[in-house]
């Protein structure tokens, strides 16, 4: 948290907000907050730099800056992003860009999980090998039953893993993967490589279909509040989700109780009649 839809959304926010605005200063309030490069030469080399461009890929945010640099900014679990005025401090900013027309960019981090980098485009995949590694995302064409089907072939590993796994389905986590497997009727522990043709198929058409939906709905913030918008606007898609955090609840299709386990360290929810 937050996924593809809620960095997306983020980006859609701020591309209108943010085009064309000088960074006239930078507040870095935690060092590590920082990763690339030092704290002083990531301050002296943002100043000054116009933001003509915000683009997104996988879970992470790109401005392109005027300075040929590029900074990237990735959530993680609990990051947010900003838009205050330029004498409002948030609770827990980490880092705050001071722009020319007397507002702020706060980037916000409970946990200091969430980094942020400034970089030269050839620097990317070195200092971010996550990024050059990355697979294809579910709303991109290309990302197509044989893709998918290619990808788990002769797998062991549980089909919620592979889903985390950002070399296969970049953008993807622990909520949308739940939804998606819940949308296919396929349960979280089959092996990859067990899953027919026609249920990779049924998997791709859930994981667009989920996500569109939650780009519809601006994302989704649960109880905990981890996922603001830039206005500080919840999402909404919380009150579709038909397994996320329902444990013990009973499901909307068949009345079954939804059970909750663990895979890869994280909380997965399904229903045990419903997928298969």
């Amino acid at each position: 948290m937050p996924e593809l839809p809620e960095v997306e959304t983020i980006r859609r926010y701020l591309s209108p907000v943010l085009r064309n605005r000088i960074i006239k200063n930078v507040v870095i309030r935690r060092n590590d907050a920082v990763g690339f490069p030092s704290s002083a030469r990531f301050r002296q080399e943002a100043r000054n730099a116009r933001i003509y461009q915000i683009s997104r890929k996988g879970k992470y945010l790109l401005f392109s800056l005027t300075s040929h640099k590029v900074l990237v900014i990735h959530l993680r679990l609990s990051g947010q992003l900003r838009i205050t005025q330029a004498d409002q401090v948030p609770k827990y900013e980490r880092i705050r860009f001071i722009l020319d027309n007397d507002s702020a960019l706060s980037f916000i981090e409970p946990r200091v999980l969430g980094k942020v980098y400034l970089l030269k485009d050839s620097e990317l995949s070195k200092i971010i090998p996550g990024l050059a590694q990355m697979g294809l995302e579910p709303i991109d064409h290309r990302f197509n039953t044989q893709y998918l089907a290619e990808k788990f072939i002769h797998r062991q590993a549980k089909v919620k893993t592979l889903l985390l796994d950002q070399k296969i389905c970049a953008g993807v986590g622990n909520i949308y993967s739940d939804e998606a497997l819940f949308y296919a009727g396929i349960m979280p522990i089959r092996p990859a490589g067990s899953l027919r043709r026609n249920e990779v198929k049924r998997l791709v058409i859930a994981l667009r279909h989920i996500i569109n939906k939650a780009l519809r709905a601006m994302g989704t913030t649960m109880t905990d509040g981890r996922y603001l918008q830039p206005d500080g606007a919840r999402g909404m898609f919380q009150y579709q989700l038909m397994v996320v955090g329902r444990e013990s609840l009973p499901c909307y299709k068949c009345g079954k109780k939804i059970i909750r386990i663990t895979i890869s360290n994280r909380s997965s929810y399904y229903c045990p009649v419903c997928q298969h």
